[in-house]
C-alpha cells in the first residue's frame, strides 16, 4: 500500500532539502529512454525500501550552497508518471511494491516530481536483474542505504541486523494490529503520572526561553505563532549516560524518528537554522533563520523551536499547520488527525532517544498542551474524514499527561495515544475520539518509516 500523505507534508520536502538516509536527490533522470538512468533509480528505491522507505527528490542537485535545480529541465514532467516509476521497480525489484508520486511545487512555484518509496517490507527487497552490461545494479544484490549517503549491498553484521530486525518489526506490528482488530478497546489506558516537579520547571524554562527569542519580532509575526501553538515536553528517567558535548549532535540526528516529511526534533545542517548548545543544552529555533532573505518568511507550522537536555528532557513548540490555509482565516480550524500524528511522532522520538542515552529501562513522563483552541471548528484538512458539523472549541488551552515505559511506546501507541488525547477532542462539543482512527492515522504515519 502507497504512504498517504498530504500536499502540505509532501511540500515540507522541499523545504531546504539535504540527501540523508532517508531522503535521496536525483538530477533530471530520463526514466523512459535512459537504461542507466532507470538503474540508477531502481538502486535508490531498492535501498530505500530496505531502509524502512524514504523520498526520491527528481530535478535537483546539491551544491555548497544548498540544494538547486538541476540542469535540463524537460519541456514535460510526463516522464515521471506512477506508470513509469512502478514500471522501473516492476523489472528491478523482488518481491515488488508500489511507489506513489507526487508532483509537488516548491516555494518559487517550480514543480518537482517526489517519489514516495514505502517501507513496510516483511522481508529483504533484492534486484532481481542487473544494470545495462552488468553496472549499476548487480542481479540478485540488496541494497540498503548507509553513511555519506550511498546506496550499498551490507557488509558488515551491524548492516544485516537492521535489515532484518526492520523485517521482522514489520511482521510484528501487522501482527499487533490484527490483534487490536479483535480487541478493539480492550486494553487499559496508560497510567498517569505522578506529579512531575521537575518536567513541569523544565517546560517553564523553555517557554520563557521562546518568549526571550520572539520578544522583538512584531505581535503578529508567524514566528511567534500568534494565533496559538502546541507544545510536547517530556522526561526520560533512568541510568543516563554521560554523553561529551561533541556527541550530542550525532546522537540526536540519530533520535530523530522521520515518519513525515517535516519530524519532531528535525536537526537541520544549514547556516541560520542549525541547532546550538547552550546553557548545556542543544536548541533549535527555525523561526530565527539568518539565511537573507528568509528572515519573517517561514510561517508558524515550520517555525520550531526545540530544546533537548543530555540528561534526558525535551520540548517541542510548533504553531498550528491550519493557519496557514489559503482558503479559510486563521484561528478558525482545527484538523482531527494532526495531533494524533504529531503525538504519535513525538512518544516514538523519546523511545528512540532512551535507546540512545539510556542504560537499561527507561520511563517516559510526557506532557502535550495546546493553546489557541477556543472558536477553532474541528475539520479534516485532507477532506478524507467526514465528521458532523458544528464541533467547536470554547476552551482555550489544555494540558494532558501520561507516563510509560519507553519499551512499551511502540508495541502499545494507539493504547497510550487515544486516552491521552481524548480529553483534546472533547473540548470540541464532546466530541468523542475514536479508537478506530487513532488506529489507522497511526498505522499511516508509522508506514511513512522514513
Amino acid at each position: 500500500m502507497p504512504i498517504q500523505l498530504s500536499p502540505e507534508r509532501l511540500a515540507d520536502l522541499l523545504i531546504d532539502p539535504r540527501e540523508s538516509l532517508d531522503l535521496e536527490i536525483k538530477n533530471w533522470l530520463d526514466l523512459r529512454n535512459d537504461n542507466d538512468a532507470k538503474a540508477i533509480f531502481a538502486k535508490a528505491a531498492l535501498a530505500l525500501a530496505n531502509h524502512g522507505g524514504g523520498f526520491i527528490l527528481l530535478g535537483l542537485t546539491e551544491t555548497e550552497s544548498g540544494c538547486v535545480e538541476a540542469e535540463g529541465r524537460p519541456a514535460s514532467l510526463d516522464g515521471y508518471t506512477q506508470d513509469v516509476i512502478n514500471g522501473i521497480v516492476q523489472n528491478y525489484s523482488d518481491p515488488a511494491f508500489h511507489c506513489a508520486v507526487h508532483i509537488v511545487a516548491r516555494g518559487d512555484d517550480r514543480l518537482f516530481p517526489v517519489v514516495v518509496v514505502p517501507g513496510d517490507h516483511r522481508s529483504p527487497v533484492r534486484a532481481k536483474r542487473a544494470g545495462p552490461h552488468g553496472n549499476i545494479v548487480q542481479d540478485n544484490a540488496i541494497y540498503v542505504r548507509k553513511p555519506g549517503p550511498r546506496s550499498e549491498v551490507p557488509t558488515s553484521g551491524q548492516d544485516w541486523d537492521a535489515l532484518l530486525a526492520r523485517c521482522l518489526a514489520n511482521r510484528r506490528d501487522e501482527m499487533l494490529d490484527q490483534i487490536r482488530d479483535l480487541i478493539s478497546g480492550a486494553v487499559p489506558a496508560a497510567a498517569l503520572p505522578a506529579a512531575p516537579a521537575k518536567l513541569d520547571q523544565w517546560i517553564e524554562q523553555c517557554l520563557a526561553r521562546w518568549d526571550a527569542l520572539v520578544a522583538n519580532l512584531p505581535a503578529d509575526a508567524p514566528e511567534r505563532c500568534p494565533h496559538g501553538f502546541h507544545y510536547f515536553a517530556y522526561e526520560l528517567s533512568g541510568d543516563v549516560r554521560a554523553i561529551p558535548p561533541g556527541q550530542l549532535p550525532e546522537l540526536l540526528q540519530r533520535s530523530v524518528a522521520r515518519h513525515t516529511g517535516w519530524p519532531p526534533f528535525w536537526f537541520p545542517t544549514r547556516r541560520g537554522i542549525e541547532p546550538y548548545p547552550i546553557d548545556g543544552v542543544v536548541e533549535c529555533w527555525l523561526g530565527g533563520d539568518t539565511e537573507p532573505g528568509t528572515f519573517g518568511q517561514r510561517d508558524a507550522a515550520h517555525s520550531d523551536f526545540w530544546r533537548i537536555s543530555p540528561e534526558g528532557y525535551a520540548f517541542l513548540l510548533r504553531g498550528y499547520q491550519e493557519d496557514g490555509l489559503e482558503q479559510r482565516p486563521p484561528a478558525t480550524l482545527f484538523d482531527v488527525t494532526l495531533p494524533v500524528w504529531r503525538a504519535g511522532e513525538v512518544l516514538l522520538h523519546a523511545e528512540k532517544l532512551a535507546a540512545n542515552l539510556i542504560d537499561g529501562p527507561a520511563t517516559v513522563s510526557f506532557a502535550v498542551h495546546y493553546r489557541g483552541l477556543a472558536g477553532r471548528s474541528l475539520t479534516s484538512v485532507t477532506g478524507d474524514r467526514l465528521l458532523f458539523d458544528g464541533h467547536v472549541a470554547r476552551q482555550d488551552a489544555i494540558t494532558m499527561r501520561t507516563m510509560v515505559e519507553a519499551a512499551s511506546v511502540a508495541p502499545n501507541l494507539p493504547e497510550i495515544i487515544h486516552p491521552l488525547l481524548a480529553p483534546l477532542y472533547a473540548l470540541f462539543d464532546f466530541f468523542d475520539l475514536p479508537m478506530v482512527l487513532v488506529n489507522e492515522e497511526l498505522g499511516k504515519m508509522r508506514k511513512g518509516n522514513f
